[in-house]
């Protein structure tokens, strides 16, 4: 008996030997070596937060749209977030665009859009549903360029806005109003934005560059409830046309904030 069991074990190692050596070989996946990350190989997209030279906040997000049909949009965020939003009723940001491209997928006719932006919510015009956004106004400026643009290579339109939020994420959305044209400005130049809520009267001021560009839009909503969602940011989005037929659509967005005010009770 003792005699056999050495044979054993060695037919045993042998056995895992041969199942060690049937196993695929090691290959390279991704060197890196391309710029941006492949799609093919990568389920996540491009992230930088960082503050960046002396005061500056810097946000970068590359985004790719879903490619399982030709229709419908991706909706995709890169924040950061105030705190103590409630009580912030005045937002302002140096914005710096310095990188944006968007684009579009040529069998699916939603139009793509890449924007920075300071955005909140205020309150909402309903009753508060914890989980959703219904009912949130949302305000913002958005630096912004549409796939469609006529606009010269590397120009953005300056908008301010309101929107009543419907749908849970806010991707749905009414305008109040008209949108506020506050001009263009070109990639690479930095321009001063700022929002203002007055309660009383129902009213947001939007305004760039010390007044060289402002208007107000006035709702007639109940803003007696705060927002589901309460927040207030500096932040980038892209919205991506969903493309199977062809490459997925990507975004890119690269963005420097600084001198970031708020109004003095909503310091922390």
């Amino acid at each position: 008996m003792r005699g056999l069991l050495p044979a054993a074990v060695l037919a045993a190692l042998g056995v895992c030997a041969s199942a060690v050596s049937a196993l695929e070989p090691l290959k390279i996946y991704d060197r890196f070596e391309d710029k941006p990350l492949d799609p093919a190989r990568w389920f996540e997209w491009e992230r930088v937060r960082e503050i960046r030279g002396a005061g500056v906040l810097r946000l970068m997000q590359r985004s790719w749209g879903l490619t399982a049909s030709d229709s419908g949009l991706t909706f995709q965020n890169w924040n950061s977030s105030l705190t103590n939003a409630l009580s912030v009723t005045a937002l302002r940001a140096r914005v710096n665009v310095t990188a944006l491209e968007t684009n579009a997928c040529p069998s699916n006719p939603a139009i793509a859009q890449a924007r920075a932006r300071i955005a909140g919510t205020f309150f909402n015009v309903g009753t508060p549903t914890p989980g959703s956004q219904v009912g949130d106004a949302l305000a913002q400026i958005r630096l912004t360029r549409f796939s469609n643009s006529t606009d010269p290579a590397g120009v953005l339109r300056v908008q301010g806005l309101l929107a009543i939020c419907t749908s849970a994420d806010c991707a749905a959305a009414g305008v109040v109003g008209n949108i506020v044209d506050l001009g263009t400005v070109a990639v690479g130049t930095p321009t001063v934005v700022q929002m203002q809520w007055d309660r009383g009267g129902k009213t947001f001021t939007f305004a760039r560059d010390n007044g060289a560009f402002s208007g107000t839009v006035a709702y007639t909503d109940d803003d007696t409830s705060p927002p589901s969602s309460p927040f207030k940011h500096l932040g980038t989005r892209a919205d991506l046309p969903n493309c199977q037929s062809a490459p997925p659509v990507s975004a890119l967005l690269d963005v420097k904030f600084d001198n970031v005010q708020v109004n003095q009770g909503a310091l922390p």
